[in-house]
């Protein structure tokens, strides 16, 4: 494909209002939702859900009394994640915007942040642009909390493979790993096909 077309929004909407939407879980992940539970590698704080679609795991993260902003580069999706929030009766900052002018207004500003199938959704080209974002609106000693899928090796997309030490080798740039693992709850069709890693910024 053109992978041009995905820095259009009119890309992501038309996946949503077609409900083209394949890697939906329909739910909050429950890999997420053990660490918001267990509250030991996060605690609740102003937290950002990047490419936060449907906005399953923002409202999760607000249940939890997280500050949560989610970001999503379509419109419709946050359309329907803000009807998700309301029917929760949770409060969550919904911006609509390209993921890469977020240091324009967020610098430093985030404790943690919540990287899922976003950075397998974006121009493979721009992945090291990605990590410099993240770097940028992370605050020193906060937390990317990254749940990589896919990382079977498959071919094509989106969702593009992710490379694991190739993720590691542009975030270490600004990020101290502190943990990395296969052993997770993952959903039935995504387990050995996922693995979360936590960094902590510099």
């Amino acid at each position: 494909m053109n992978t041009e077309i995905l820095n259009s929004p009119h890309y992501w909407d038309e996946k949503y209002n077609s409900n083209n939407t394949g890697w939906d879980i329909k739910s909050s992940n429950p890999v997420f939702v053990d660490l918001l539970k267990e509250n030991k590698l996060i605690k609740p704080s102003k937290i950002l859900i990047t490419g936060s679609g449907k906005g399953y795991d923002a409202v999760a993260a607000a249940k939890e009394n997280y500050d949560v902003t989610a970001v999503d580069f379509s419109k419709k999706a946050n359309e329907l994640a803000g009807n998700l929030a309301d029917e929760n009766s949770v409060k969550i900052n919904f911006i609509t915007e390209d993921i890469f002018d977020l240091m324009n207004n967020y610098k430093n500003y985030f404790d943690a942040v919540y990287e899922y199938t976003t950075f397998c959704a974006i121009k493979p080209a721009r992945r090291k642009e990605y990590a410099k974002v993240m770097s940028e609106i992370i605050k020193p000693g906060g937390k990317l909390i990254a749940l990589l899928f896919p990382v079977d090796g498959r071919p094509g997309g989106p969702p593009f493979n992710i490379d694991i030490l190739e993720f590691y080798n542009f975030f270490s740039k600004y990020f101290i790993m502190e943990i990395s693992t296969f052993k997770i709850n993952s959903i039935k069709p995504r387990k050995g096909k996922e693995v979360l890693q936590v960094y902590r910024k510099k």
